[in-house]
This record gives structure tokens, C-alpha cells and sequence, in this order.
């Protein structure tokens, strides 16, 4: 068992739904649309909907490799004994009417031939490659239904239906779902331009050597990364010192160029927190501080037409904060319609109290127990400077606002690192 605090605070703070809902009411998707080609469009947004141009399949055809025949044609007291008169190739079609007691060889893609109503497949045929027939026995034959193996035109997709919607990130299987279409490109949103930046005096590059009370700068890497999974064009603006006028400097012309300034450090309560304040000075300040934890001094303000996320600098908050606020607003920055990250139910394998208050995520890894379904495990620190929980974990357990407590068996929430964006 372990414990987890939570700090008393003076002023009530935002929860996660309020603080979400008051962003992403601000947030308007990016006007700037552009066409880029099929082998480009992978991870990027959709910019309207998209419909279907042509019937899928464009035709009847086959989804076995074996005969075209008519139904009727089949024996119930004997074998049926038919006519090979012909055979349909994917791409090379047989173009005749094919008559009653008469089949086709077709293979798996070729277009039906006009007359048969179903297709058998070779392995249930007694096949004579001298005399051209096939024949058929009757038990086999009672079992075969009108439309056996064939796919119909448009089974897939109807010509002039909605085949994509606008607002989603294209897949690889979105994208072959246009190819399919004949569609040789995309009208997609411009790429999110992301400004990255870590503040604090005690930062230093890895690759120096670090004096006294020093440390690696880390959540940039974190953050840099989770960014270009996203599919935003990303600027490494490197790590600010504490110093106010270089702050000013460099968020002022850093918003200048981007749609989102994005900083780790420096918005706590702290003398050196200079972030919150710059931000306010060049611009506005939305809200700070959540009723979550880890992340809680969270910042969202705007420069001009920059939006601006000040995280926390701990490096579990960082991340934790990125994923379940920061991505969802830079997520309906890029167009993106629906934002809300897929929640899997699964009990709890541990001890937990906590005082109520603020909504929480444990690091946590899925196990199948044959007897209970998917357990939780937890790592066994809450320590928001872990970074290596971080790497242990597979995706992160989620506590409500009002939860005192969990006891094994009990049902929780788990929010894999998958449906975050962290494969």
C-alpha cells in the first residue's frame, strides 16, 4: 500500500472537464488548408468531408479462386457434371453470357461473368483438365447458397457516400481507402506550427559536463517527441534562463511565428516561475492551476494569435499534463473533431488512499488473469520526478475527483499510452 497526498488549497481549481471545456471553447481549427499527395498524407487532418467517387467493388467478382455456375443447374439426387466453357481472370474478364449447364473458371478478383450466381470453389470439385468439366456431389451441392463467393458491386463502399470524414487523422488505411478511389491527393489542414521551449537556471544540455546543482535538461526530448507523433511541425527553442527580459524576448518572438508556444518549468509560485507572469505581460492569461495531480500548476494563455500551454517542470507532470490536457486542445488546434482519449474498464490490483479533491493518474502496466479479466498494476512510487516510471509504465490509471481509496478488485479506469499517442 501506498500513500497519496494531496495538497490543501486556498482557492478552488479548475478540474480537468472544466478546464477542458473553457479551452477548447477558445480553440477555432486552423483556417489554412493545402493538397498534398497520397504518399504525404499519412498523420495528417482531413480538412472536409470526404465522399466516394466509385462503387467498391466496381463490379461482381469473385472471393475464391474456383467455378462461375448457375444455382439451378446444381443436382440434389447425383453429382452435377458441367462444362468448363471458358475462364474470367482478375483484369481479363470472360466477356460471353455464360449459359444454363455451363461454368467458367474464375480466379479470386475476377469480374463474375453475366449469367452464373455463384462461384465454388476448386477444392470442392472433382476437376478433369482433359475433358473440361467439373463435377459437383450432391451433399456438397445442398449446401451451396445463391451469391456463394461472390462480392457484389458497392458491398464495400456505394459510390457518393461520406468514405471519409473531415476532421480525422488520416490512417494508412484511410489513406489506401482514398488510393482505391483513384484519388491522387488530399485536401488537408496545414501542419500545427509548435514552439518548444524548458525554462530554469539549473538546466543544462546532455553532452556537458554539469556543475553543482545542475541537472539534464529532459522534457523538451519528451515533449519534442509527443509533438512530432502528432504530425506538428516542431521548433526547438532550447532551454531559457530565468531572466525576465530574455523571457519577454524570446516568447514575444517565438509566438510571433507559431500557433503554440509550448514551456515546461516556471509556472509554479516560486521567485524564479517567471513564465506565468511573462505570458501575462505580452498577453492574457485564460486560467492556471488544475485540481489534478501530477500537472496542477498548468497555465493556458494567449500571445496575439499564438495560444500559449505553460506545463509544470517535474517530469512526470510534463507528460502527464501534455497527454490529457495539452493533446486534446493542440489536437482541435490541428482540426481534429473528437479529442476525448478511448478509457479501458479493469480492476485494480493495489492498495491506494488519497485524499479526495483532485483527479489523479497512476502509472500503470495491464495484466489477463484468467479468472478476473484485466488487472492494474501500479508503479510503487507517486513521485512526480520518476522519470523512469514513465518507461515502466503502459499507460496510466485514472482516479476521479471524489475517489478516497482503491482496494484490489475494485474497477478502475485505464488510459493505454497507445490511445494517447505513445506507442
Amino acid at each position: 500500500m501506498f500513500a497519496s497526498d494531496c495538497c490543501d488549497d486556498h482557492d478552488r481549481l479548475l478540474t480537468l472537464a472544466e478546464a477542458l471545456e473553457r479551452a477548447l471553447a477558445l480553440i477555432e481549427a486552423l483556417p489554412e488548408i493545402e493538397s498534398v499527395n497520397l504518399q504525404d498524407a499519412d498523420g495528417r487532418v482531413l480538412a472536409a468531408d470526404l465522399p466516394a467517387r466509385l462503387d467498391v467493388p466496381p463490379h461482381d467478382n469473385s472471393a475464391m479462386d474456383g467455378f462461375a455456375l448457375h444455382h439451378a443447374d446444381l443436382c440434389s439426387d447425383g453429382p452435377t457434371r458441367l462444362p468448363v466453357i471458358g475462364q474470367a481472370l482478375a483484369g481479363h474478364p470472360y466477356v460471353k453470357t455464360v449459359p444454363r449447364g455451363a461454368a467458367v473458371r474464375i480466379t479470386t478478383g475476377a469480374m463474375t461473368p453475366a449469367g452464373p450466381d455463384l462461384v465454388i470453389m476448386q477444392e470442392h470439385c472433382r476437376i478433369d483438365p482433359e475433358q473440361h468439366w467439373i463435377e459437383i456431389d450432391a451433399a456438397h451441392a445442398a449446401k451451396l447458397k445463391l451469391g456463394e463467393n461472390i462480392r457484389r458491386c458497392g458491398e464495400d463502399v456505394h459510390a457518393g457516400a461520406l468514405l471519409l470524414p473531415g476532421g480525422r487523422r488520416l490512417r494508412p488505411q484511410d489513406v489506401a481507402l482514398a488510393a482505391g478511389q483513384g484519388m491522387a491527393t488530399l485536401t488537408v489542414r496545414r501542419r500545427l506550427r509548435v514552439a518548444v521551449a524548458s525554462t530554469g537556471d539549473e538546466l543544462h544540455e546532455p553532452g556537458v559536463p554539469l556543475p553543482p546543482g545542475a541537472i539534464y535538461e529532459s522534457n523538451r526530448y519528451t515533449l519534442l517527441g509527443l509533438l512530432r507523433r502528432l504530425g506538428c511541425a516542431v521548433t526547438d527553442l532550447g532551454i531559457l534562463r530565468d531572466e525576465r527580459d530574455s523571457l519577454l524576448s524570446a516568447l514575444r518572438d517565438a509566438a510571433a511565428r507559431h500557433d503554440v508556444l509550448l514551456t515546461s518549468g516556471g509556472v509554479s509560485v516560486g521567485t524564479a516561475d517567471l513564465i506565468k507572469e511573462v505570458i501575462a505581460e505580452l498577453g492574457t492569461i485564460e486560467f492556471w492551476r488544475l485540481a489534478v495531480k501530477p500537472g496542477k500548476p498548468v497555465t493556458l494563455g494567449r500571445i496575439g494569435d499564438c495560444q500559449v500551454l505553460g506545463l509544470p517542470g517535474n517530469p512526470v507532470s510534463v507528460m502527464v499534463s501534455f497527454l490529457l490536457f495539452a493533446r486534446p486542445v493542440l489536437l482541435r488546434r490541428m482540426g481534429i473533431a473528437s479529442v476525448e482519449p478511448l478509457r479501458v474498464p479493469a480492476r485494480a490490483d493495489f492498495h491506494l488512499r488519497r485524499k479526495p479533491g483532485r483527479r489523479e493518474w497512476l502509472r500503470a502496466r495491464l495484466r489477463l488473469d484468467p479468472a478476473q479479466g484485466l488487472l492494474a498494476t501500479v508503479y510503487p512510487t507517486a513521485s512526480s520526478g520518476a522519470l523512469s516510471s514513465l518507461c515502466w509504465a503502459e499507460g496510466l490509471v485514472e482516479l476521479a475527483e471524489d475517489c478516497a481509496g482503491i482496494a484490489p478488485g475494485d474497477g478502475v479506469q485505464y488510459l493505454p499510452f497507445g490511445e494517447l499517442g505513445v506507442d
